[in-house]
């Protein structure tokens, strides 16, 4: 799939993180895991330039429970990069080492939340980075 295929204007819109929501609860194995670890936290996406995320996911006990377009709510993280670079990601899939070298290199910004506690909890990894590579199977 293209860059293109994935228009900035849809990506983390309200349909779109609908789509991803029913996608992460789907992955039992990824949902069972991030429970087991007492993974909650709300987690916004967006862009460099833009002054608040796009969309917005409620994770709580791993499960996905709310979503949608942005509304000011309190973010545990914000994850932003430019639309070219999210375009081309969620193209060509994401690798642990691709992500490593985005935050990085600053091309994925993490605006708020510890990237480095996730890496200390090495069975977070897994799930976490199949919850990225969810984000490729949103068809709009």
């Amino acid at each position: 799939m293209a860059p293109e295929d994935h228009a900035p204007t849809e990506v983390f819109s309200d349909a779109w993180m609908g789509e991803y929501a029913r996608l992460w609860n789907a992955e039992r194995v990824m949902v069972r895991e991030l429970a087991r670890q007492r993974f909650n936290a709300v987690v916004g996406y967006g862009f460099l330039d833009q002054p608040t995320p796009r969309g917005f996911l409620v994770v709580v006990r791993g499960a996905a429970e709310q979503q949608g377009f942005y509304d000011g709510r309190e973010l545990d993280w914000d994850l932003r990069a430019a639309a070219l670079d999210w375009s081309a990601w969620l193209a060509q899939g994401f690798e642990l080492s691709n992500l490593l070298m985005a935050v990085s290199a600053q091309r994925l910004q993490i605006w708020k939340g510890d990237h480095r506690r996730i890496l200390r909890k090495p069975l977070l990894i897994g799930p976490l980075l199949r919850a990225f590579a969810l984000m490729t199977e949103v068809r709009m």
